[in-house]
């Protein structure tokens, strides 16, 4: 298995090395103005705070003890009558165009759960799927078709699948609720993970070689039942420096479900945006990077 990924990767250096640099960047997150909170006392925050106040109404509070569901809340800023989601440093994990992300609890599941609240409208896809079967579970074919009596976010389908097809090294989907105000994603927290992008100067070539066989073993698990991530760089790919250099895949709101596998080949979708990733190698490496992947 292991010699097949580096064969795999070995290919994939080929292409990408000779793309053009200018190609390098391109692919954005779908949530490009993403900002923290301030993890020391005395530093800004990028964030707004108007940007920060997401209300909840009693009939959504109650809708989401109903699916076991639970965060931290407080007084609106601008107007303490309300109740917003709390945004303090233990609550927000983060920030976008187009949502908010804070951590919750749920009584359904023993690991910790991250929330994602995104306001309406939104223009984030939606996706038609039917469910068959003792436990519901998605019929593939219907959403590759993008049929059925059931709707969600692109993201929530995805993740959903993937859970019932157990892949590993995906957040756990866990539940998917819409209300009058929001569309509520809850998931798995990867607590103790850190962006790709974040730390890929302080990791060295082994470790980078290493995260990049795990990402394509990841990629492999997704192939194998036609989901294609559609959006994988740097901030999408989390490692845990502190648990082996262990790989977790993230945002799939770009998602497609296809009909047939698609491998690594030229114009598959291992990584949409790899240049950036093999450049940084070949940069560090400073040697042929195809023959130090295949050696090893």
């Amino acid at each position: 298995m292991l010699l097949s990924v580096i064969y795999i990767l070995f290919v994939l250096v080929q292409f990408c090395i000779n793309e053009k640099l200018s190609n390098f960047g391109k692919t954005q997150s779908n949530d490009i103005k993403y900002c923290t909170k301030p993890i020391k006392k005395g530093t800004e925050s990028s964030c707004s705070d108007k940007i920060l106040e997401y209300p909840i109404s009693s009939d959504d509070l109650d809708l989401l003890k109903k699916n076991s569901l639970t965060f931290n809340t407080e007084s609106c800023p601008s107007d303490p009558s309300l109740t917003c989601l709390s945004v303090d440093r233990q609550s927000l994990i983060g920030a976008g165009t187009y949502g908010l992300v804070v951590r919750g609890r749920s009584k359904a599941v023993h690991f910790p759960v991250a929330i994602k609240f995104i306001k309406l409208p939104t223009k984030l896809d939606i996706v038609s799927f039917n469910t068959a079967g003792r436990y519901n579970r998605i019929d593939r074919q219907s959403l590759i078709e993008n049929r059925g009596s059931e709707k969600s976010l692109r993201e929530a389908a995805a993740l959903r699948l993937l859970t019932e097809y157990e892949i590993p090294s995906i957040p756990k989907y866990v539940a998917y609720i819409e209300t009058s105000s929001y569309r509520i994603l809850a998931m798995e927290l990867l607590d103790g993970y850190e962006e790709l992008s974040k730390i890929i100067d302080q990791l060295s070539s082994k470790d980078l070689i290493y995260v990049s066989c795990q990402t394509a073993a990841i990629v492999c698990n997704l192939d194998q039942i036609g989901v294609s991530h559609d959006d994988m760089h740097e901030r999408n790919i989390l490692v845990d420096r502190k648990n082996n250099k262990k790989v977790s895949i993230i945002d799939f709101g770009g998602a497609h479900f296809i009909g047939q596998q698609k491998h690594f080949t030229s114009t598959s979708n291992f990584l949409k945006q790899p240049i950036n990733l093999l450049g940084h190698l070949k940069r560090i490496i400073k040697e042929n990077l195809g023959d130090y992947i295949q050696s090893r």
